[in-house]
């Protein structure tokens, strides 16, 4: 048995986390079934790009315990349908709904051709998976002795076949509509009624559109990073690009234009205040200040553009950001507009009506 804390300073522990033992469990492991209360739609999309990459892994199954009752987002529900159609359509697995009941557990399993050998069980819902974002401090313990990894595997067996349904299955038509990505972020801030009003008022003349490279001419970078090679650790777990990573290159024809923030200077780093009431860094870089991204955390831009994708019905989790994409959204730039108030631009994608 072993303790795994998330180590957020400043409590730091000498155990290992989650998401580095989950992941340094993969390279072992055949069959993988997990069992939690919530997901979210980048740690189903994020756990179907595992499941692709590393091809030790035959069989996967996931339950979910608490959406059947408390309800999906539409974007969580397209994410879940798309994961459980890949592993049905692979023989794979499937995606499985707790309909009997409540259940609020984190189990995972791991199994070899010899059974199950290992089990993680704590505070982690699947979202544990997706590195960065909110800081919440989990606890779980690693179960690494065959009697105590075999009961996991057992209890999850049994609560598949006495009390769940294969998503496909059930009848889904009620959805949570709050679906609000970037809430809950440590580096993003809900902006009041009052500070909208007040950005608004201080923009100025200064303002860039920034078109948005498609898949057609930006296969794996740009808004479909998550297309591009996973990071391959020193065990050979490969670990996939963040549905959310996003990094934009602007045009050299933009970027070089005056009143545009400059690389390397005092105004590299700025605050945005977006269209949609939200608040956060950004920060140029590279020759030309080609590059624009978010600081402190890369999916929280892409979160921002992509899923305004998502909530408009444009974008499904897991498909690229194509011209089509664009054109069913209503627009394929957004704007970079520079206000009165030092170090702060305004950011708009809105679609006009």
């Amino acid at each position: 048995m072993e303790f795994l804390f998330t180590n957020y300073p400043p409590m730091k522990t000498d155990c290992k986390t989650f998401v580095d033992t989950f992941y340094g469990l993969i390279p072992e492991t055949d069959k993988l079934d997990i069992a939690v209360g919530y997901v979210s739609a980048d740690s189903l999309i994020e756990i179907q790009k595992i499941i692709e990459l590393n091809k030790n892994i035959h069989k996967f199954n996931l339950v979910v315990g608490m959406h059947y009752f408390d309800k999906f987002t539409r974007v969580q529900y397209n994410a879940a349908m798309h994961l459980n159609d890949f592993l049905t359509e692979n023989h794979l697995g499937e995606v499985r709904l707790v309909t009997a009941f409540r259940y609020h557990g984190k189990l995972y399993s791991y199994s070899n051709e010899n059974g199950p050998f290992a089990g993680i069980i704590g505070s982690n819902n699947l979202s544990s998976i997706v590195d960065g974002g909110a800081r919440v401090y989990e606890s779980s313990v690693l179960l690494n002795d065959y009697a105590s990894a075999k009961t996991m595997n057992d209890f999850i067996s049994s609560l598949v076949h006495t009390s769940t349904r294969n998503i496909a299955e059930v009848d889904i038509q009620d959805f949570n509509e709050d679906n609000a990505v970037l809430g809950g972020n440590d580096f993003v801030k809900r902006m009041s009624i009052y500070e909208m009003a007040l950005a608004m008022q201080n923009k100025t003349d200064i303002s860039f559109d920034i078109p948005i490279k498609t898949y057609e001419v930006s296969p794996q970078s740009n808004l479909n990073v998550f297309f591009g090679k996973g990071r391959v650790s020193k065990n050979g777990v490969v670990k996939p690009r963040h549905w959310y990573e996003v990094e934009l290159i602007v045009p050299k024809t933009i970027a070089c234009q005056p009143g545009y923030p400059q690389s390397k200077t005092d105004d590299a780093e700025f605050d945005v205040v977006t269209d949609d009431g939200w608040s956060f860094r950004c920060k140029v870089s590279g020759d030309y200040s080609k590059n624009f991204r978010s600081e402190g955390d890369l999916k929280i831009l892409g979160k921002w553009l992509k899923g305004r994708l998502e909530n408009a019905g444009a974008l499904k989790v897991g498909e690229p950001v194509t011209a089509e994409t664009l054109r069913k959204y209503g627009r394929n730039t957004f704007t970079l507009t520079k206000t009165k108030t030092d170090g702060t631009w305004f950011l708009d994608f809105e679609v006009k009506k």
